[in-house]
C-alpha cells in the first residue's frame, strides 16, 4: 500500500486505534521507575537527560549586602552562581511538557523559561560553573534550536514565541555552528515583510509592552550576527508603532497595552496604572538592544532619549525599602514587596551606568539599595521570591511567589553590579570570543548509547560505527567553497 492509496483514508482511523491501544499498553506495562521517583514535593528527579550534578545546589553564600556601599565582584559572583543552579535544579526535577504554552516552572521554549536562559547565558560567560551553559545547551538541543508557534501566521509573529531566540544567538555567537542559527533566521525572515510593511495598521504586532523584550533584541543581535542591517530596520519601524501608542511622554513611562487608556482600565483616583513588570521589559528590552545596535545607526538616539526618561522616572519612584511597588503610580494599591519588576530597574540603571548612557553620582545609589533589596528576597530555597506570578497589570503578590523571569532578570542585575567595578563599556558591545573544542565538549551534553550496546565487545562495535560516520561522511565544512553562506 503507498502513500497514495484510496485505502489509506479508510485504514486511519483503525491505525490510530491500534496504535493508541499499543501506547497504553506500554504505558500500563512500564515499571513505576520508568516515570522517575517523586522528590519532596512531588517533583521528579528522573527526567530523561537531566545530569545529576545539576539537582545539586553550592552552599549558600551569603546574600546580605549594604543599601549605601557599592558591592565586590568577588562578594556577589557567587550569589549568582547559587541562584542560577537553584532556578536551573528546580527546572530539572519536574518533568519536561510536551506542550509548552502555559508552562510556569519547567524547562520550556516559552517566554517564560526563555527569559531565564537570557539571564543564565550571560552568567555563563564569566561563571566557573561549567553545568550552567552545560544546561543551558541542552535545553536548546532538546528544541531542536526551534520555536512554538508554528500553527497560524499570526503565532509565527508572536513575539513571545521568539524570546528562546537570545539563547541560539548566543550559543552562535560563542560556537560558530551554523545550524544553531538556521530555524531563528527562517522565523525572522517570515517576520520581516509584516515588521517592514509600508502600510499602517489599526493591529500592531508588538502590541503589548512585553514584546518590546522579547522580540527586538532578537532582531538587532540578528543584525550584527549576520551583517544583514533589514533585521535591524524591521526592528526600529515596529518599535516605533509600539512607542506611537503606549508610550506616555508626561508620565515617562508605558501602558502595558492600548486598553489601560481606557476608563474601565484607569488604576485608584483615575490615574493611569503603570505596571512595574512592564516598564522593567521595557527597559531590559532596551539596554539588549542597544548592545547590539550599531553606533552609528540613524535611529539610536530615539531609543537612548526613552532609556533615559524612563531611568529617571524609575528612580523618582524607588521606595524606602529599595523595591519598586507593582503599580509605580499607585505604591499604596499594592505595598507589598515585590522583585520581577525591580530586578529590571536595577538591572537597567546599573547597565545605563556602565555603558556611559546615566550619570554614576546620580544613579548609583538606587542600584545599591536595589540590588540590597532584592537580596533579602532569595528563599531559603535559593529562588527569587516576591514575583508577580504571569499576567498583565498589578496584583498582590505573596513573599513565596517565584517565576523563572524574575530570575533570569535577577541575574542580569547582578552581572551589571559586578561590573560597576569596572570602566564604562563602549556600545555596542564587541562579538564574544569563540570558544575552544575542549571548551564545546564540556559543554555539550553528549547522547547516552542505544539500550542495546551492552558488554565490551557491542561498546567497541559501536564505537567503530562511530569512527566510520564520521570518516565516510560528506561534510561541507571540509571544503574550500562550502556550498552555503554562513549566516
Amino acid at each position: 500500500m503507498t502513500a497514495h492509496s484510496p485505502d489509506v483514508p479508510r485504514l486511519l482511523p483503525a491505525l490510530q486505534k491500534a496504535a493508541l491501544h499499543c501506547a497504553l499498553a506500554g504505558l500500563l506495562a512500564a515499571p513505576p521507575a520508568a516515570f522517575g521517583a517523586d522528590a519532596p514535593g512531588g517533583l521528579n528527579t528522573q527526567v530523561a537527560g537531566i545530569e545529576a550534578s545539576w539537582l545539586v545546589l553550592p552552599p549558600r553564600p551569603d546574600t546580605r549586602f549594604a543599601p549605601d556601599r557599592l558591592p565586590s565582584r568577588a562578594a556577589v559572583l557567587p550569589v549568582l552562581e547559587y541562584v542560577a543552579a537553584a532556578q536551573i535544579a528546580d527546572m530539572s526535577r519536574r518533568p519536561i511538557q510536551l506542550s509548552t504554552g502555559s508552562n510556569l516552572s519547567e524547562i520550556s521554549s516559552n517566554w517564560v523559561a526563555a527569559t531565564f536562559y537570557v539571564g543564565a547565558a550571560r552568567l555563563a560567560r564569566v561563571a566557573e560553573n561549567r553545568n550552567i551553559l552545560r544546561f543551558l545547551t541542552a535545553t536548546a538541543e532538546h528544541y531542536n534550536h526551534a520555536f512554538r508557534g508554528a500553527r497560524a501566521d499570526r503565532m509565527l509573529l508572536n513575539a513571545d514565541d521568539l524570546a528562546i531566540g537570545d539563547l541560539y544567538q548566543e550559543l552562535y555567537a560563542r560556537r560558530g555552528q551554523r545550524g544553531v542559527l538556521m530555524p531563528l533566521q527562517q522565523r525572522l525572515d517570515f517576520m520581516l515583510p509584516h515588521l517592514d510593511r509600508p502600510q499602517e495598521t489599526e493591529a500592531l504586532i508588538w502590541w503589548w509592552c512585553d514584546a518590546l523584550y522579547m522580540a527586538p533584541p532578537v532582531l538587532a543581535r540578528q543584525a550584527a550576527l549576520t551583517g544583514d542591517a533589514r533585521y535591524m530596520r524591521a526592528m526600529d519601524r515596529e518599535w516605533r508603532r509600539t512607542a506611537a501608542r503606549l508610550w506616555v511622554e508626561e508620565d515617562r513611562l508605558f501602558l502595558r497595552d492600548e486598553r489601560f487608556r481606557d476608563r474601565d482600565h484607569l488604576g485608584a483616583g483615575g490615574k493611569p496604572i503603570y505596571w512595574a513588570r512592564g516598564n522593567g521589559w521595557v527597559m531590559g528590552g532596551l539596554a539588549r538592544t542597544l548592545e547590539a545596535m550599531p553606533a552609528g545607526f540613524e535611529g539610536r538616539g530615539f531609543y537612548i532619549d526613552i532609556f533615559r526618561k524612563m531611568a529617571g522616572r524609575v528612580a523618582e519612584l524607588q521606595q524606602a525599602d529599595g523595591l519598586w511597588r507593582s503599580d509605580l503610580n499607585d505604591p499604596k494599591g499594592f505595598p507589598e514587596a515585590e522583585t520581577s519588576g525591580s530586578t529590571f530597574f536595577v538591572y537597567a540603571l546599573a547597565w545605563g551606568i556602565n555603558h556611559g548612557l546615566l550619570d554614576r553620582q546620580v544613579y548609583l545609589p538606587a542600584v545599591t539599595k536595589g540590588w540590597a533589596a532584592l537580596n533579602r528576597h532569595i528563599l531559603p530555597n535559593g529562588l527569587v521570591g516576591a514575583a508577580q506570578k504571569t499576567g498583565d497589570r498589578p496584583v498582590p503578590t505573596a513573599a513565596d511567589d517565584v517565576g523563572p523571569y524574575a530570575t533570569g532578570s535577577y541575574l542580569l542585575a547582578g552581572l551589571e553590579v559586578m561590573d560597576l567595578n569596572g570602566p564604562v563599556q563602549a556600545l555596542p558591545q564587541p562579538p564574544l570570543p569563540r570558544d575552544d573544542e575542549a571548551t564545546i565538549l564540556a559543554t555539550t551534553p553528549q547522547p547516552i548509547a542505544p539500550k542495546t550496546v551492552v558488554g565490551e565487545a557491542e561498546k567497541a562495535r559501536r564505537e567503530q560505527e562511530m569512527r566510520a560516520t564520521r570518516a565516510l561522511a560528506y561534510d561541507p565544512a571540509t571544503l574550500k567553497t562550502p556550498a552555503g553562506k554562513a549566516p
